[in-house]
């Protein structure tokens, strides 16, 4: 059995006027305190990334058939997970595997595993998708942020079960989840790094949880993790996390082509298209126009295809610091004094993305840490609530109106969950799950709100 993780990364969301952001080059953009109605300059669009398509194929073929990620685990043991938490087997057990960890549904029958997983001889072999898949709406669609998966639990089951056999478990490196959907995967990836390094200054590796981005969202980008830290190219720092999978650094170096091949795939994915009811032509304009007075200080609209990326400090936009403060000076330095960091730096940033929002209805729940399940709750932060459970994945389970999932709402967390629901109620108590701040859309009508929902709707 070897040792498992998911991908980096997070998203926030709209509005804020008068904020002082910083472009790629860490150059004011406007000063703090002043409010300007709709500052676009034509010449702030960058000219949009010109893919290598016959590097994009092989990119797709190397993601979806070849050697990403390890092998995890015999397949014998993938099937028998369900031996942890009952004592007969499930009358699907494929089912109640996806179901227990969050796992998505695969796009073909891919011998009955979930998306993320395929047969390697009498192996299972974990790949980026794990993560990077996601059911929505109830469709599979590559590239948008797994909400669901609970990686440290399915870590957790197969130590037990290897136990359940005699067997002694290996000894990855801790794999928060804070809940499904949200892991600690760059504080995860520093760990890994203090196993062979040894700074002359204290590291974090508690940095704070994030959830997966969209991936069609990296060609709109130049600075990518949710707080800006790395460059838009850096495929290398992007390859770190499959050291958890078992892959190790000799074997990553001698693949760097075909990840910088994946990478030019990641860069044709489109947004998948609102799948309900189209807003009114009506409500979008003037939705847009609402966008364009409060938003674009921050956000692209639809006038660019790329601009560079704005990094608000986080006093500004308020959401919960933990990554802002936690991934410094020194965890850059560790970054940047390996390999992966080696020819695209890292820097600290203390602050946060402003992200694109091309298909943002598909990357429920929202800010970097996914503590809001709704646009509409980013844009009033009176319906966000503090403990709430995501309900389904299906059709049905998406809010059209509100824009993002249906929840239950709790009045507090549960005490003392079973071990596979711990992580199933979104507690916004804990650190680095805050879903404070971004109070920019507070001033807005309800209205005015249905209006900035009805064009984003359009992105």
């Amino acid at each position: 059995m070897k040792r498992l993780v998911g991908a980096v990364l997070g998203l926030s969301l709209c509005a804020c006027p008068g904020a002082m952001v910083t472009s790629d080059a860490g150059v004011p953009v406007v000063d703090a305190g002043e409010t300007l109605s709709d500052p676009f300059d034509a010449g702030s669009c960058l000219a949009p990334i010109v893919v290598d398509a016959a590097k994009a194929d092989a990119g797709h073929a190397f993601l979806f058939t070849g050697p990403v990620g390890g092998q995890l685990v015999p397949r014998l043991a993938f099937d028998n997970l369900w031996r942890v938490w009952a004592t007969t087997p499930p009358s699907d057990v494929p089912a109640a595997i996806r179901e227990r960890y969050g796992f998505a549904r695969a796009l073909t029958p891919n011998d009955g595993l979930p998306m993320g997983f395929r047969t390697d001889g009498s192996y299972v072999r974990v790949d980026c998708l794990v993560c990077h898949a996601g059911e929505v709406a109830g469709q599979t669609v590559v590239g948008a942020g797994n909400n669901r998966v609970d990686l440290e639990l399915f870590v957790d089951d197969l130590k037990s079960l290897a136990r359940s056999f005699g067997f002694t478990p290996p000894n990855p490196p801790a794999l928060r989840t804070g809940a499904k959907g949200v892991s600690d995967i760059i504080g995860m990836t520093l760990q890994l790094g203090l196993r062979t390094m040894q700074p002359p200054f204290p590291v974090n590796t508690e940095i704070g949880y994030q959830d997966a981005p969209a991936w069609w969202t990296l060609a709109d980008k130049t600075r990518v993790y949710t707080d800006g830290s790395g460059p838009q190219a850096a495929h290398r720092t992007m390859m770190a996390t499959q050291l958890a999978f078992g892959t190790t650094q000799a074997e990553l170096e001698r693949l760097e082509p075909e990840y910088i091949a994946l990478r030019e795939y990641l860069l044709t994915l489109k947004a998948p298209a609102w799948p309900f009811t189209a807003p009114s032509s009506d409500a979008v304009a003037r939705g847009r126009a609402l966008f364009r007075q409060q938003c674009t200080i921050c956000h692209r609209d639809d006038r660019c295809e790329r601009q560079e990326s704005n990094i608000v400090p986080k006093e500004t936009v308020g959401t919960d610091p933990e990554r802002s403060v936690k991934y410094g000076m020194n965890e850059v330095a560790l970054i940047n004094n390996t390999w992966f960091g080696a020819t695209d730096q890292h820097r600290a940033s203390g602050g946060y993305t402003a992200p694109s929002l091309r298909g943002v209805w598909a990357s429920a729940p929202y800010f970097h840490n996914a503590s809001v399940p709704t646009v509409e709750a980013v844009l009033d932060s009176t319906k966000r609530p503090k403990f709430f459970r995501v309900l389904g994945t299906s059709r049905a389970d998406y809010d059209e109106q509100a824009v993002g999932l249906k929840v239950e709402v709790l009045t507090a967390a549960p005490t003392n969950p079973s071990r596979g629901d711990r992580a199933a109620v979104y507690d916004t108590t804990k650190v680095g799950l805050g879903n404070q701040g971004h109070l920019f859309g507070d001033a807005l009508t309800p209205a005015q709100r249905a209006d900035v929902l009805a064009y984003l709707k359009t992105l």
